[in-house]
């Protein structure tokens, strides 16, 4: 006979919830008009300054919480990339009174989940669970925010891990030009470092260092609390008071930030990787912050530009001329000033010619805007996207804080399709001619240099890097 434990029997009970949450959750954030429906919350401050949002969703009885600290890749001391991430992994490798195995065990007999995350500009944990042992959650997500134990032990262990991870992406041309092109657009600005580090700045940080970074940002009033699930709001924030109540707030300085370099014409880079039949292309320039006025607009122009097989990019440079099998770019909007990027690939011997349809289709959309078929197609898409993002109570957690964190209106969500439907085509030339900058450009190519520099510097000046 197959036995079944009760840890066992509990993620099994969560797997199908999930699963008929799933199923139900298109009809309950839709409308007959497919607009989504208003969400019931209640958003409070502790005395302690830390931000409460709670959103009642009793459709099943799951809970999920998330905690967002401004603790970023953006809030690191100068030489140090890699240490909000490296203190955000330790979170739940062991507290004062927990073994990383004993966190683990926790989460696993409830069958619930517990993740971790480290951003540009934040980092959050995540903890989704039913509702039943929402209690359970909510002690566990204070306690690993809160009392880390940053055991030596686990320091190396996740230090030599990450370091690891980023010497196997010199095996990735892709993230070899991410890299790059991020360094040369942003220069000594944070933002020039994928949150993961460096390995020069990973080995460099010590425990005492970490100690105090976590010190210096996990603090109440730097963080915000966002529950999602079926809940009473009485009550859940009886809970949350009773758990994080204690939390002692302090004093929030923010970052101090060099300035981003100012691109003059094209800035071109080849970083040589002599084994590379195929070069790998990423270029662009500075785009947007997560709360511009334009963001619904530029949005709407990426998808008609560079967003999937449909898109003018993907058209020109795969269908029609057969260049490549990949092309897309976006806008990386953040806290501050994202990239707009794009991305391809080619041959060799095709680099460079791709390399130039590329900007073609740019100085193309500069010069002629859209067409009101591609406008409307594109909020076609997103009317019928958006709602798919909103599938599980951690997605909506997710998108609430979101919200908050970038100080956007509160009916933000809700009012999501809205302010897609009624971008014009006056907005889209506007955004188009404000932010699309197609002849001051960071252009990087992974390659091998060889094949394609005597091509590149037909367009400008080129740094040549060795791996």
């Amino acid at each position: 006979m197959l036995k079944i434990t009760k840890s066992c029997f509990c993620r099994y009970v969560f797997v199908i919830t999930l699963i008929l949450f799933t199923v139900l959750v298109n009809d309950r954030h839709l409308n007959g008009e497919g607009n989504v429906v208003p969400m019931k919350y209640r958003k409070v401050t502790l005395d302690n300054g830390l931000r409460v949002i709670m959103v009642e969703h009793h459709e099943l009885p799951i809970v999920a919480i998330e905690l967002l600290v401004k603790a970023g890749s953006v809030h690191e001391p100068g030489g140090k990339p890699g240490l909000a991430h490296i203190v955000a992994q330790l979170l739940r490798e062991g507290t004062r009174t927990k073994e990383s195995l004993e966190i683990s065990e926790s989460i696993d007999f409830i069958g619930g989940s517990l993740s971790v995350d480290c951003e540009y500009d934040s980092s959050s944990v995540t903890t989704t669970a039913l509702v039943k042992h929402f209690e359970t959650i909510l002690d566990l997500l204070s306690e690993v925010t809160r009392f880390p134990a940053f055991n030596a032990k686990e320091i190396e262990l996740h230090r030599d891990k990450t370091i690891t991870a980023i010497l196997r992406e010199k095996d990735n041309k892709a993230s070899i030009a991410g890299r790059h092109f991020s360094e040369m657009l942003y220069g000594e600005h944070p933002y020039a470092n994928p949150p993961i580090g460096t390995t020069k700045g990973l080995k460099a940080i010590s425990r005492d260092e970490i100690v105090q970074f976590h010190k210096t940002h996990y603090l109440p009033n730097n963080s915000i609390l966002t529950v999602v699930g079926d809940i009473d709001y009485e009550k859940t924030l009886a809970g949350i008071k009773q758990t994080f109540g204690g939390w002692k707030r302090g004093e929030v300085l923010p970052p101090t930030l060099p300035p981003v370099p100012k691109i003059d014409g094209y800035k071109i880079r080849i970083v040589n990787k002599p084994d590379l039949t195929q070069t790998e292309i990423r270029l662009g320039h500075m785009g947007i912050a997560r709360d511009d006025p334009d963001c619904f607009a530029l949005m709407l122009l990426n998808h008609i530009f560079g967003r999937g097989p449909a898109s003018r990019l993907y058209t020109k440079v795969r269908s029609e001329k057969g260049l490549t099998y990949g092309a897309n770019s976006g806008f990386a909007a953040r806290k501050l000033r994202g990239p707009f990027y794009i991305r391809t690939y080619s041959k060799n011997e095709t680099a460079v010619e791709t390399l130039l349809v590329v900007l073609d289709e740019l100085k193309k959309l500069k010069s002629g805007g859209v067409t009101k078929e591609e406008l409307a197609s594109a909020k076609s898409f997103y009317v019928g996207h958006y709602p798919l993002s909103m599938e599980t109570a951690a997605q909506i957690a997710s998108k609430v804080i979101v919200q908050e964190f970038y100080g956007l209106p509160e009916d933000y969500i809700e009012k999501y399709l809205d302010n897609v439907m009624a971008v014009s085509m006056e907005d889209i030339e506007g955004a188009i001619k404000r932010v699309l900058d197609p002849g001051n450009m960071v252009i990087t190519l992974v390659s091998k240099s060889e094949d394609i520099l005597k091509e590149a510097k037909a367009l400008g000046e080129v740094e040549l890097k060795e791996l």
